[in-house]
């Protein structure tokens, strides 16, 4: 099925469940914090749903957050999940604190949990202020964006590829931002044809 986005990097429209009826992924602002609103017979999940699955408690944990994203990692023609739940550091050193770290490889179930899972391979294991996809490469799989605390208000920004059953992050920075200038990069979602409006 065809997927599109809208200009701002914001919503995305996939086949996320495999029905055959196109899905609405939205992050409203652009960090990770999505939910899918299903097509077809309605339905309706966000990152809580698959992280009660995995028995965590989600939003309910004070001390972790979610972020996610969704893109065609492993080029099947089905988008994945691209799943973190860590916790946020208090001072100006990070901590290490993520005890989930993987993709959910689609079609998904309507909880966002899959039958397929891998590795989501990251050096460190510190609080992700966002993540975002997108096959800017042009090879037919998306690439993993993400934006990790270095400490001291700062962020840097990592990629990670399709890799041996899963994602691979690499260790070396492609970007250093602060924690008010790194959703001004450039959109997540945007290689994906514009939607139609309406």
């Amino acid at each position: 099925m065809p997927v599109c986005s809208n200009a701002e990097g914001t919503v995305l429209r996939a086949d996320v469940d495999g029905d055959g009826h196109l899905d609405e992924v939205r992050d409203p602002d652009r960090e990770g914090a999505v939910t899918v609103q299903g097509g077809g017979s309605p339905w309706r999940a966000d990152l809580n749903d698959v992280l009660a699955r995995l028995g965590f408690a989600g939003s309910d944990d004070p001390d972790r957050e979610a972020r996610g994203t969704f893109g065609d990692f492993d080029g099947d023609g089905h988008v994945d999940l691209a799943l973190f739940f860590a916790a946020p550091h208090r001072g100006d050193d990070p901590i290490e604190d993520m005890p989930v770290h993987e993709v959910h490889f689609g079609p998904l179930a309507r909880d966002l949990t899959s039958g397929r899972v891998g590795p989501l391979r990251i050096g460190f294991e510190g609080f992700v202020y966002g993540v975002r996809a997108g096959d800017r490469n042009g090879d037919g799989r998306a690439e993993l964006q993400v934006f990790q605390t270095a400490g001291d208000g700062a962020v840097e920004h990592y990629v990670g590829y399709y890799d041996d059953g899963g994602i691979t992050v690499a260790d070396e920075s492609a970007g250093f931002h602060d924690r008010s200038s790194w959703q001004g990069t450039e959109p997540g979602w945007g290689d994906f044809e514009a939607c139609e409006a309406g």
